[in-house]
């Protein structure tokens, strides 16, 4: 059995009904930041402003450049559930959420980036999700973004085994970050779990290693977490040839270390490793790269050609195949495609904020 479904909640009653059944548990929430002044100030104070208050803020200021430090220290005299941490360099995401691990004292860890922000529910629902059924991580199904603000129907709670969560992470039909979840802090420190030093990717590497020693994993379905696609700054903004082939190697990582290898599990990270060495080509054309990174650009499209039928045919989702099997035939055609809606979706996100901003 792969999931159970728990209860119907309405997720309006979350902090009540924890409340009524559990004592208030310390909620750590580690929040990396690096050069994001412009998005900052909403982070933490939709952080602080929880209607669950028993937290503890970790800010780990990744010896930014731009203001983003001073921020950090204004709102940690203002609120002393605020503790900052400074690097006097850039160490990139992997050492900034170890530094925010070590510093935790918290009986739950919650991950933030520190360009999204949360709904005020986040806390008291992930709480309540966690809880209830009994598990290692609970994960949300569902967050906003800049281009979704809307809510969907209340939903029951569900329980998943392992294998469940790996595959569903692994297509990926999930987001594949380390946000928008909560995680028992004993659960990390009894299984030694730390974020590897990665150019890319270790948040995808931390969660599907980490599920892997789970014994249950709680599931939500409803937004409370925002995720921000109109940071022209972000990685995932961007292209980078560099996040393409890097990618690909934290998931040839995954796939190696598996300990759970059912047939959906490889599945799935044959699927996800088979879009990555598509998105790797987007990357080449992003950039306008395809001289310079020639010999890659070949293997990319070689691969994506040679392994797209057991793609298609493993896909259930009949759009998506389609989309597949046009993208193993004329991969090039379908990278071009793909970036030009991307852009296009990119620079309405940021006209809209910029509005937004002036407003």
């Amino acid at each position: 059995m792969n999931q159970v479904d728990i209860q119907h909640t309405n997720s309006s009653s979350c902090k009540e009904l924890f409340v009524m059944h559990h004592h208030y548990p310390l909620v750590s929430i580690i929040v990396a930041i690096y050069n994001i002044k412009t998005y900052l100030p909403q982070c933490i104070e939709s952080i602080i402003n929880q209607d669950y208050a028993n937290l503890e803020v970790i800010l780990v200021d990744d010896c930014s450049t731009d203001g983003s430090k001073q921020i950090c220290d204004a709102y940690a005299e203002q609120d002393s559930r605020i503790s900052v941490i400074h690097h006097t360099i850039n160490q990139r995401h992997s050492k900034t959420r170890n530094d925010g691990l070590d510093e935790a004292t918290g009986d739950f860890i919650v991950f933030v980036d520190g360009d999204d922000w949360l709904a005020s529910d986040f806390i008291s629902y992930m709480l309540h999700v966690i809880t209830v059924t009994q598990a290692d991580i609970a994960i949300n199904l569902v967050n906003y973004t800049t281009r979704d603000t809307s809510q969907v129907p209340d939903a029951p709670i569900q329980m998943w085994t392992a294998e469940k969560t790996l595959t569903e992470l692994l297509y990926p039909h999930l987001p594949v970050g380390v946000w928008n979840k909560i995680y028992r802090r004993d659960f990390i420190e009894n299984n030694h779990l730390r974020f590897l030093d990665r150019y890319t990717a270790e948040g995808e590497l931390f969660i599907n290693t980490a599920v892997q020693y789970a014994n249950r994993i709680g599931v939500g379905c409803h937004k409370a977490y925002y995720y921000r696609l109109n940071n022209a700054q972000s990685a995932t903004t961007q292209y980078d040839v560099k996040q393409g082939t890097e990618s690909t190697r934290v998931l040839r990582e995954i796939n190696n270390n598996l300990t759970i290898r059912t047939r959906s599990v490889l599945a799935a990270v044959n699927q996800h490793i088979w879009l990555n060495e598509f998105w790797t080509i987007r990357q080449i054309f992003g950039t306008r790269t395809q001289n310079k990174n020639a010999e890659l650009l070949h293997n990319c499209k070689a691969y994506v050609r040679r392994h797209f039928w057991p793609v298609v045919v493993d896909e259930k989702r009949f759009s998506k195949r389609i989309k597949y099997f046009a993208t193993g035939l004329f991969p090039i055609v379908m990278a071009k495609l793909k970036n030009l809606q991307f852009d296009i979706s990119l620079h309405r996100d940021q006209l809209k904020h910029n509005i937004e901003r002036k407003y």
